[in-house]
């Protein structure tokens, strides 16, 4: 989004954002538990998909509720963003996360770089069902004021020569881009708003048990980092855009919202190595993952240390429909009704995918593994060449 365009939209949002003025402590990055994890990575708006997870993972009833006890839901988030009913997956999370304590359970919700994209107005992948979940019987008058303070707005920072002609075919052109419900969307998803406020009671990054479970994935770079001020940083630095630097944690492609190093580099061992030193930083034996859909299962990779649980689950990229479990510490892939056992080891490995075929179809699972390899061979190919330059340097 534009500084201008930017700039407008605060003008709406600016008297409900200015209560929020600091961030709280964070008090919710680590838990300990022995009890059973269930993992969901992205929603996408699939709000009936999602549900159809849920009840799968025998997480909610079908009236939505909970039945889990003490399990422990984590989703990854990206929950807007490609799909007409993110309201409503919202809107179960948080009844979820009220309810579910007084069972024993926990629901804990990451912050994924979609909610970051909300939050920061950048809207290029907002769905119309989004903003038309938010239209009431007054959004026709919040939206004319609103395009009343944008005229007035521009009339007042742009010169003559560049002010626009406000005529009827600018107007029509201006509703489209700010359909009703916009305003609405909007002001949501401010800081100060229902939406906005609920993401921030939220971390990027969280341990549960010897598990790491963030959205993108957490960099080398961001290792040197606890939990807590990650999580710190990344609520100010929704609070207030106008903070981000270089190494932003919600906006660097390095920063945990946006990282694909575990999801899409090359299985070398330098990056075994390069895993292993961020995983023992925070004491964990894995990292839990979303935010890159390969396969429409719980994807393996480094020998089991990282799982990819963004399986596709939107209508957007083909319902996939699987779930991670973790019950003391044995990772099982939950494909339909079936459970797979997933544990470190090429042999073990290689089972689990040749079980995942006959499940979900074997071409889509071939073609990722020789991908692999190719991408593998190609990185030992450079690996080689650059060790023979050293060589010959020396």
């Amino acid at each position: 989004m534009t500084k201008l365009a930017r700039g407008l939209l605060i003008l709406i949002l600016v008297s409900a954002c200015s209560s929020v003025s600091h961030v709280n402590a964070d008090s919710s990055q680590t838990a300990t538990t022995d009890n059973r994890i269930v993992a969901i990575g992205d929603i996408h708006g699939d709000y009936q998909q999602f549900v159809k997870l849920l009840r799968l993972t025998g997480l909610v009833d079908k009236r939505n509720r909970w039945v889990g006890g003490d399990s422990h839901l984590v989703q990854l988030g990206d929950i807007p963003d490609r799909g007409p009913d993110t309201r409503k997956a919202m809107d179960l999370l948080m009844k979820l996360e009220k309810s579910v304590t007084k069972k024993g359970g926990a629901v804990t919700v990451l912050i994924g770089n979609h909610e970051a994209m909300m939050m920061t107005n950048d809207l290029r992948f907002v769905t119309p069902g989004e903003y038309a979940a938010f239209k009431d019987k007054n959004s026709k008058v919040r939206r004319n004021a609103y395009y009343q303070r944008t005229v007035e707005h521009l009339k007042n920072t742009l010169s003559e020569d560049e002010l626009p002609i406000f005529d009827k075919a600018y107007r029509k052109k201006w509703n489209s881009e700010h359909p009703l419900g916009y305003v609405e969307h909007r002001l949501a998803w401010s800081p100060a708003g229902k939406y906005g406020k609920w993401v921030l009671s939220h971390s990027a990054v969280a341990k549960v048990g010897r598990s790491l479970f963030v959205h993108g994935g957490l960099s080398p770079e961001f290792s040197h980092l606890s939990l807590s001020e990650i999580n710190t940083r990344a609520r100010t630095e929704l609070i207030d855009p106008a903070s981000l630097r270089g190494d932003s944690v919600i906006e660097s492609e390095n920063g945990p919202l946006w990282y694909r190093g575990w999801a899409r580099g090359a299985q070398t061992q330098d990056n075994y190595a390069k895993l292993e030193s961020v995983l023992n930083a925070y004491d964990v034996d894995r990292m839990v993952i979303g935010h890159t859909p390969s396969l429409p299962i719980v994807l393996p990779r480094f020998g089991g240390k990282v799982l990819m649980v963004d399986v596709g689950l939107s209508a957007h990229y083909g319902h996939g429909y699987s779930a991670l479990e973790i019950v003391d510490d044995k990772v099982t892939s939950l494909i339909g009704d079936e459970r797979l056992n997933i544990s470190f080891g090429k042999e073990s490995l290689r089972r689990y995918f040749e079980q995942a075929q006959g499940l979900v179809g074997g071409a889509k699972i071939q073609a990722y593994l020789n991908t692999e390899q190719k991408k593998l061979e190609k990185a030992l190919l450079i690996e080689r060449a650059d060790s023979l330059k050293a060589d010959a340097a020396n």
